[in-house]
């Protein structure tokens, strides 16, 4: 039984971790996969929830680790999983690494931005940039989500996108892109915007 519950506890934290992160980690992904729709802008929606599912987390990590490391009252009997040093120690390891899953995914919407960003390989002789003003963001790797939007479209050089002001700003092949379509490409995976400017 008691193992049971300590992988009940284990289960819940990382359970708890995703659900926690699927307001920032979700919308990346799905794009990643190629997925779209405005609907995908409304799991920023789950933001509001992040602490609670982080306390949740947190709460079953801390009941795992009492669970494990808590002195045994009474000796255990022979032949039983408590009984073996192997079986503790691939207990207590099995709990650090979910543990580092779970501070994972709590620091992802920090770091992902980062951590997604990158740089094109060619750039056309002539492009042009544009500067959009994205409603919907509500988190840190909001930005990573709407960046890879735009990456996707064939000409888009970089995007540049900012959490606080919500902007991006897009670097692009005239000859390939339309300003209409960097638009297009931010409402369809939930990230309406305008266009602000244009060099």
């Amino acid at each position: 039984m008691a193992k049971e519950t300590k992988n009940w506890g284990l289960i819940g934290a990382v359970g708890a971790a995703v659900a926690g992160s699927v307001c920032c980690l979700g919308p990346l992904v799905l794009v990643s996969l190629g997925a779209s729709g405005a609907w995908i802008g409304s799991l920023g929606a789950l933001e509001a929830y992040r602490p609670i599912f982080m306390a949740l987390s947190l709460g079953l990590l801390g009941f795992a680790f009492y669970r494990v490391y808590r002195p045994q009252a009474e000796a255990c009997e022979e032949g039983t999983a408590c009984a073996r040093p192997a079986t503790k120690r691939l207990t207590k390891l099995i709990l650090w690494i979910v543990t580092a899953v779970v501070v994972g995914l709590f620091a992802s919407p920090y770091f992902i931005g980062r951590v997604a960003a990158g740089t094109q390989d060619s750039v056309p002789a002539v492009t042009k940039t544009a500067t959009l003003q994205v409603e919907g963001m509500t988190c840190a790797a909001c930005p990573a989500t709407v960046r890879k939007s735009l990456t996707r479209i064939d000409g888009v050089v970089d995007a540049r996108v900012s959490f606080d002001p919500p902007h991006a700003v897009v670097e692009f092949d005239p000859a390939k892109v339309a300003p209409d379509q960097l638009t297009a490409a931010t409402g369809g995976v939930g990230y309406p915007s305008k266009l602000i400017g244009t060099d």
